[in-house]
């Protein structure tokens, strides 16, 4: 009976040792979905801008004979408004806006209230494209006055300006007396109670730079562009200008 219990023993022990490691295994855990790095939460939606407050304009349809009621009303921070026609464009520019053409060519700039300047501070010298004082000689091609809330005595001008051997176009809007007889230096430019406005081809005149387009190859020239429906057209925006009070 010894031999048969010596025997049985081992086997007690394996089936105890069995019963400890099946209690001991950790059951297999369930598969997660995986989440890929970088991944985040979408971010909330952006609340949609409020429409541009619409500009309501004081002037009439017509604009020195331009019919301007299918043209778009630019607003121009809260301060002042002007029309452009439809395929026309603006961009910012430091201190206001460029007045830009179909084709994309800049053709007027509008800039309002630069600290400290007024018209008497402006340069009063005449030199041409290089900053060299050179012969001057001028013709007032239009005059047309205009009423601007919170300015007096303002008219838009445009002039054939003779720099040396070069001739330019300038138009804008300036001091009626300016514009009726124009000199050299041709500031498009006047005081308002919005501080100085410039609203022309140039500030100051000189057919280089941003002013190039305005450079005609002849006086003639300068003449010949009166009668062209883009110079009407460019009369009528730079009328169209109002200061908002």
């Amino acid at each position: 009976m010894r031999s048969s219990a010596r025997a049985l023993a081992p086997l007690a022990v394996a089936a105890v040792a069995a019963a400890l490691v099946g209690c001991s295994t950790a059951p297999t855990p369930t598969p997660q979905p995986s989440i890929p790095p970088g991944i985040t939460a979408p971010p909330p939606t952006a609340p949609a801008e409020p429409p541009a407050p619409e500009v309501e304009s004081s002037l009439p349809p017509e604009i020195a004979g331009v019919d301007t009621s299918a043209w778009q009303q630019v607003p121009v921070a809260d301060v002042a408004t002007f029309r452009i026609p439809p395929e026309w464009s603006t961009e910012e520019i430091s201190g206001g806006l460029a007045v830009l053409r179909a084709d994309g060519e800049r053709q007027l700039a509008l800039t309002i209230g630069a600290a400290g300047e007024t018209l008497a501070s402006l340069p009063t010298g005449c030199v041409d494209a290089a900053g060299t004082p050179v012969g001057w000689r001028t013709l007032g091609l239009d005059r047309q006055d205009v009423t601007i809330t919170g300015a007096t005595g303002v008219a838009f001008g445009a002039a054939a300006l003779q720099l040396g051997e070069q001739w330019i176009v300038s138009m804008g809007l300036r001091p009626a007396a300016e514009a009726q007889s124009p000199r050299c230096p041709i500031i498009n430019a006047f005081d308002s109670e919005q501080g100085l406005v410039s609203f022309g081809s140039e500030t100051i005149v000189t057919g280089s730079g941003e002013g190039a387009p305005w450079a005609v190859g002849s006086l003639a020239d300068a003449q010949a562009y009166v009668g062209s429906e883009e110079f009407a057209t460019i009369r009528a925006i730079l009328m169209s200008l109002e200061l908002l009070p």
